[in-house]
């Protein structure tokens, strides 16, 4: 059976995204520290973290799964109260099963957001693949839903409007808004999960 897309955006349990391209414009800046050490600077989206805020208040998990090791991204993940971070991983299936274990999730409940070809495997997989404004072409032919904006302008935040709007979510966080209560719900505990040192061991 066709699901149409209002019928997987309501089976969402879980948005997971990419990193560069997706949370940021996907340029990546280096700059030399004091020590002699090279170290990336990320430009992160305002509008994106508030809608990670916002689906940690309703009840839904969010993770990151990236190919690199920034350290501003795991402060990012932190500041914002994700779920998961899996460092390292250029193929996201092995991180998007292991964290599907771990909450005792169904693909189908999951919502995975890229814009480069190692996130096609996770995009196929999951119940709701979606794809920034600026995704390669390749990745846009595999999405149910592509957003209208690029990565790094609040494309992760209109895919969190979306599945909050369509399950019904939406008037209760305009009231959160007015009280004043959004991220009014504890944090979970960060979740980091690193490729290169899970197979040192």
């Amino acid at each position: 059976m066709n699901l149409t897309l209002t019928d997987k955006i309501k089976k969402i349990k879980a948005v997971i995204t990419d990193v560069d391209g997706v949370l940021t414009d996907a340029t990546m800046n280096f700059f030399s520290t004091p020590a002699g050490k090279i170290a990336e600077v990320k430009k992160f989206c305002a509008y994106d973290g508030i809608g990670f805020i916002l689906l940690r208040d309703f009840g839904f998990k969010t993770g990151i799964i990236t190919g690199g090791n920034a350290p501003a991204t795991e402060h990012r993940a932190n500041t914002l109260g994700l779920d998961f971070l899996y460092y390292n991983y250029l193929d996201k299936l092995p991180a998007l099963k292991d964290l599907m274990a771990r909450c005792n999730l169904k693909a189908e409940e999951i919502a995975y957001i890229g814009d480069d070809l190692i996130d096609i495997p996770a995009l196929r997989y999951v119940g709701l693949a979606c794809a920034v404004n600026n995704a390669v072409p390749e990745v846009k032919s595999e999405a149910d839903y592509i957003t209208q904006v690029d990565g790094g302008k609040g494309a992760f935040r209109e895919v969190a409007e979306l599945v909050l709007k369509m399950q019904g979510f939406w008037p209760e966080a305009l009231k959160k808004s007015e009280e004043g209560t959004i991220g009014s719900s504890p944090k979970r505990p960060l979740i980091v999960i690193d490729f290169k040192k899970q197979n040192q061991k």
